[in-house]
């Protein structure tokens, strides 16, 4: 039976340039979906259609996970995104979706500040973004996920970090959180 690895992480963490690297290795029955090739409408936008921006984060956690139960027939799932590890389980319990793991990845304000600036993003390098990446650690804690904190790794590390959980069997994953924390 395949999984679901949802990888999550405020803007600046590495999940897009870790998930692109671990795409190079070339893993059997693996399928990488981006939760933003949904579109991201504004934040007028989302207010007007859903009521919220939370309301509509739940609404495609929910749609990404419905399309995505359909791919677990043939292969495990990463989902690359930004969306709180409490819809994520909402939605995997509505679809009758139980191997699924949530994992964080996360690193120091200052690092994501820098990292946000070099992309050309400085206008996300600001305490809203803070507040978020603050908010998904003690969420990310809260529900059993995983952190892996890339402060001192290398995208090719984080990658590998990745990687390694992913072949390992899911009891094995208990057994050696401690290597990806």
């Amino acid at each position: 039976m395949h999984r679901i690895f949802f990888i999550i992480g405020a803007s600046g963490a590495g999940k897009t340039a870790a998930i692109r690297e671990l795409k190079k290795s070339k893993l059997p029955r693996l399928k990488i979906f981006y939760f933003d090739r949904i579109g991201v409408p504004s934040s007028e936008e989302m207010t007007r259609l859903w009521g919220s921006g939370e309301a509509w984060q739940r609404a495609m956690t929910n749609r990404w996970v419905e399309k995505m139960r359909e791919e677990l027939r043939r292969a495990d799932i990463i989902l690359d995104g930004q969306t709180r590890p409490s819809f994520i389980v909402e939605a995997c319990r509505r679809h009758n979706i139980d191997r699924f793991e949530i994992i964080l990845l996360d690193c120091s304000d200052d690092i994501r500040k820098a990292r946000l600036i070099e992309r050309g993003h400085a206008d996300l390098a600001n305490e809203q973004m803070m507040d978020w990446a603050r908010y998904l650690r003690d969420e990310t804690q809260r529900v059993g996920g995983r952190t892996v904190n890339n402060d001192n790794l290398s995208i090719q590390e984080t990658a590998d970090a990745l990687r390694r959980l992913f072949l390992m069997k899911p009891e094995e994953q208990r057994q050696n959180d401690q290597a990806f924390l």
